[in-house]
C-alpha cells in the first residue's frame, strides 16, 4: 500500500473515531431527556459530523507538518476536494445508512449505545470505500492525489 492510501485511510480512520467518540457520548444524553428513537439517531448523525470533520482535519493538519509538506495552500486545495465528496457521501451514505440501522435497531429493542454503535460501524464501512473510489477516481481523471 503506498504512503498516500495509508494516511488518506489513517485520517479517515481518526475521523470515525471522533465521530464514534462523540455520537455514542451523546447518545446516553440524547437518552436521558427522550426515549425518541427518531432524535437520538438524528442527534447521532450530528454528532458524527462534528466529532469527524474535526478529527479528521486534525489528523490531516499533524500529517501534513509530520512529513514537512504542509503548506495552507495544500490544505486548502485537499480540503477543495475531500470536503465536497465527504459531505455528498456522508449525507447520500453515512448518514441514512447510520440512521436507518441504529432505529431500525432501537425500533428493535436494542439499547441506545449499541444501535448507534452498530449503525456507525456500517455506516463507516460503506463511507470508506465510497471515498476510497473517489479518491482512485480523482488520481485517474484529475491527477490529484489525496
Amino acid at each position: 500500500m503506498r504512503q498516500s492510501t495509508y494516511h488518506f485511510n489513517r485520517e479517515i480512520l481518526l475521523g470515525e473515531c471522533g465521530a464514534l467518540l462523540l455520537a455514542n457520548g451523546s447518545a446516553p444524553i440524547v437518552y436521558h431527556f427522550t426515549r425518541s428513537a427518531d432524535f437520538i439517531s438524528s442527534a447521532a448523525v450530528a454528532a458524527t459530523l462534528v466529532g469527524g470533520g474535526l478529527c479528521w482535519l486534525v489528523a490531516r493538519v499533524y500529517d501534513k507538518i509530520k512529513a514537512k509538506t504542509f503548506t495552507a495552500k495544500e490544505l486548502a486545495s485537499d480540503i477543495g476536494y475531500f470536503t465536497p465528496a465527504a459531505i455528498i457521501l456522508g449525507f447520500g451514505v453515512y448518514d441514512p445508512s447510520i440512521y436507518m440501522a441504529s432505529h431500525y435497531l432501537l425500533v428493535h429493542g436494542a439499547g441506545d449505545g449499541v444501535s448507534v454503535l452498530l449503525g456507525q460501524l456500517l455506516a463507516f464501512a460503506l463511507f470508506l470505500a465510497s471515498l476510497n473510489l473517489y479518491r482512485l477516481l480523482l488520481i485517474k481523471f484529475r491527477g490529484k492525489s489525496l
